[in-house]
């Protein structure tokens, strides 16, 4: 018998004993996979890196409500966890906490404790940040994996009629949500 033919008897043996039939052995097992998706989500902080920042317009004349010496900075630091999904920006929410909304100009801004005085936001590159709407953040590179910045915009003291406003103090509080929309 020639080694080619011994080969193959071989094989032919293996499979007869060790081969389909009552040798066969199954197992079956359930498998069940769990998991979360999570969206990315980003911290605001003041300057300081709290849970609050200020903005202290100090003393300003009747005579300069609606002017650059009525406007102050407001700065917040941002984290984000990781960089946006596809299809997503970064955008910012502000929601007055007291004092709600006022008109001016035809546009809404913040009101104020003070009738007939408001809050104009306003982002790095001038453009009016609404109370109450998303719109879009400037200051972060999202194009990182973990996207960080400062966020600046600038708050001004504005109202339709400064001849009406009396001289107190006042306040105004919002709260800051960004998020990838």
């Amino acid at each position: 018998m020639s080694r080619k033919y011994q080969l193959i008897s071989g094989l032919m043996a293996a499979l007869l004993l060790f081969g389909p039939g009552e040798h066969d052995a199954y197992a079956d097992v359930n498998i069940t996979i769990r998991g979360t998706i999570i969206e990315s989500t980003c911290s605001v902080t003041g300057a300081d890196g709290g849970t609050r920042t200020e903005v202290n317009f100090g003393n300003v004349p009747l005579n300069a409500v609606g002017t650059d010496q009525a406007r102050q900075p407001l700065r917040m630091n941002v984290t984000c966890d990781s960089a946006p999904p596809s299809g997503k920006t970064l955008k910012m929410y502000v929601k007055p906490v007291s004092n709600g909304t006022m008109s001016y100009s035809g546009r809404t801004v913040l009101g104020t404790s003070m009738a007939g005085l408001g809050i104009d936001l306003t982002d790095e590159s001038g453009l009016v940040v609404t109370p109450e709407t998303w719109v879009p953040v400037h200051g972060v590179d999202t194009g990182v994996a973990l996207p960080t910045g400062v966020v600046t915009l600038q708050a001004t003291l504005v109202s339709d009629d400064v001849s009406a406003l009396t001289a107190d103090t006042f306040t105004s509080s919002a709260s800051v949500v960004m998020a990838y929309q």
